[in-house]
């Protein structure tokens, strides 16, 4: 994540956390060290509502972050969010000077606003645009996560989007990996991605993206051979590992007649069965 950052020079990351903070990060990454209560303490007093945080409540506080957060932005054209389990590609391919003139808040979801890459435009009118949200108080009350800057943040926009005060929204393509036409989603493939001197390239279709998303496999990433420390130009990204050398044609063999059985999508396929199965089921003991 670190080694991505650092390719991408013109954009500024900053870490509000109470994780132990590197000590060796790049110029353009910055670590704010706080605890949950004071930044709960913090997102009260900006809102004026009493937020129960979690670390997956913060989510809902999204869309407020340009107002929660002022202070750190004052010399910045924009600000957005993102997720940490991330590696960049070249970002300013994607985000290009035309769009930042040209658009208020940039997603890389299609017609859809991405929890894991949105950014917005650095105004009084942009930043302060969470308030017109319906009922946006109410949602960031509730203890529970209530999806506050992806669907109904999504949900709103296209509402306004005829609307004369609406803010213009870059949501065209999908910027992340994608499977089947839906975002970060990944089967169990070796050596699929090639991180090479900042860019991120799909090594079977040669598809540049401008980021890797692990959203659903990085509970199978169980190792790692690339160190920031080494200044890598160059790594793989398998859905088990990060590392320097490619698989033998044996081992992704292999690999291929797993998936056959056991890839990404047959397993999705048995837990939509097993779901409807269980909501049949329901259904027959609601009746008798």
């Amino acid at each position: 994540h670190l080694i991505s950052i650092a390719k991408n020079p013109t954009i500024h990351w900053l870490f509000i956390t109470d994780c132990e903070i590197p000590d060796n990060v790049p110029t353009n990454a910055k670590f704010i060290s706080t605890t949950l209560d004071l930044l709960n303490k913090k997102i009260n007093k900006t809102l004026e509502v009493i937020v129960s945080l979690s670390p997956r409540k913060l989510c809902d506080i999204r869309p407020a972050y340009g107002k929660v957060f002022e202070e750190y932005i004052e010399d910045y054209n924009f600000w957005g969010f993102c997720d940490a389990d991330i590696i960049w590609g070249d970002i300013r391919q994607f985000i290009t000077d035309e769009k930042l003139c040209n658009y208020d808040i940039i997603s890389s979801r299609k017609k859809a606003i991405s929890g894991h890459f949105t950014i917005f435009r650095n105004t009084s009118v942009i930043n302060n645009f969470y308030k017109t949200i319906p009922q946006y108080n109410q949602l960031v009350k509730q203890p529970k996560y209530m999806w506050a800057e992806e669907q109904v943040l999504t949900k709103y926009l296209l509402s306004q989007i005829d609307s004369e005060n609406t803010p213009r929204v870059c949501w065209d393509s999908i910027l992340c990996n994608q499977e089947r036409g839906i975002d970060s989603h990944q089967d169990y493939y070796l050596d699929r991605w090639l991180w090479k001197e900042g860019k991120m390239i799909n090594i079977q279709t040669q598809e540049e993206v401008m980021y890797l998303h692990f959203i659903n496999w990085k509970r199978m990433m169980n190792r790692c051979e690339v160190k920031y420390e080494e200044k890598p130009t160059e790594f793989y990204i398998s859905y088990n590992k990060f590392h320097y050398n490619l698989h033998s044609e044996l081992n992704i063999f292999l690999n291929k007649i797993k998936n056959i059985f056991n890839g990404y999508w047959i397993n999705e396929k048995r837990r939509m069965r097993k779901n409807k199965l269980r909501s049949l089921i329901k259904k027959v003991k609601n009746k008798f």
